[in-house]
């Protein structure tokens, strides 16, 4: 649906051909408005200037490269301001696109992927140029336009700028998956879905005492609630003082969960709780899943609320 058209949007990192695209048009449908934006920052500020905005998808995790530090930056920055509504997760498998039966004397991609499958260009692409550019999907673009470029993307790239997919995937022995966020505007939306696993999110500032972190955690453990992340961050204008991002399994719902996080914050100068959301299955990055994504089996819509 084409960004100018009304009603709810759901916003993610552009631009087209990402794996954020991928995921959103997996999750909510190609009949929904989708609008990228060039960053983890603006998709926030969109989200919270723009009303009719429903939701947003953003990377948090990768299996590979750890937590997605842009993302993390601005749960912590706009802390309390957004709530996160899923958790999604994507097999990322990435496709060199090219131009069958052209000699390959470029290859362009994220800086990332280039850095994950460095010995596998060195084998089988040696003396061809390696280009880093801003993400996978610009990468594909540029490959687009000189019949002797290639590029390592996501496959469903191939269909948006007209390429071959010359090899899938590119290390099929690798496991590589990246969690991704939905996130909105607490109070205002919900999603209308069953889950049979849920998680909950908190943000965190310890009281700077001996072992308060232990102490912190000690609860999570004592009633058998399993930890899934941690991040620290330091605290701007505070050296040696952080602030953390927390998830754990369970929903608010589950009376352990609730007393858990109650006897935690105690350890606390700030704690905001981020919300319980269900965490949903794992998409898969293949060409024959991501061409032509159908609306998702069992989603029953975003319900505004109040």
């Amino acid at each position: 649906m084409a960004e100018g058209s009304i009603g709810p949007s759901i916003v993610y990192l552009g631009p087209m051909g990402t794996f954020s695209h991928m995921v959103a048009l997996r999750r909510f449908g190609e009949d929904t408005r989708l609008v990228a934006k060039p960053n983890i920052s603006a998709i926030f500020d969109f989200l919270l200037s723009h009303l009719e905005a429903s939701c947003a998808v953003v990377p948090i995790e990768n299996s590979s490269g750890g937590a997605i530090y842009d993302t993390v930056d601005m749960l912590l920055a706009k802390v309390g301001a957004v709530h996160i509504l899923e958790d999604l997760s994507l097999d990322v498998q990435l496709a060199l696109l090219g131009h069958k039966g052209e000699r390959v004397r470029r290859i362009y991609s994220h800086s990332v992927p280039i850095r994950h499958h460095r010995e596998w260009l060195a084998a089988n692409f040696p003396g061809v140029r390696i280009v880093s550019v801003e993400s996978t999907a610009f990468a594909a673009a540029k490959a687009s336009i000189s019949r002797d470029a290639a590029a390592l993307a996501a496959p469903g790239a191939a269909s948006l700028y007209h390429l071959d997919i010359l090899q899938f995937p590119i290390q099929p022995d690798g496991v590589n998956v990246t969690r991704f966020f939905v996130i909105g505007l607490p109070g205002k939306w919900e999603f209308l879905v069953a889950s049979r696993r849920w998680k909950t999110a908190s943000t965190f500032q310890l009281k700077n005492v001996c072992g308060s972190l232990y102490s912190f955690l000690e609860p999570f453990s004592r009633r058998a609630v399993n930890l899934c992340m941690l991040v620290s961050h330091p605290l701007v204008g505070k050296p040696e003082s952080y602030t953390f991002l927390i998830e754990i399994d369970g929903s608010v719902a589950d009376p352990s969960v609730k007393v858990a996080l109650e006897e935690a914050s105690r350890w606390c100068e700030k704690f905001v709780f981020l919300g319980s959301y269900p965490s949903r299955h794992r998409y898969s990055s293949s060409p024959e899943n991501c061409n032509l994504p159908p609306k998702e089996t069992g989603f029953c819509g975003v319900a505004q609320l109040g």
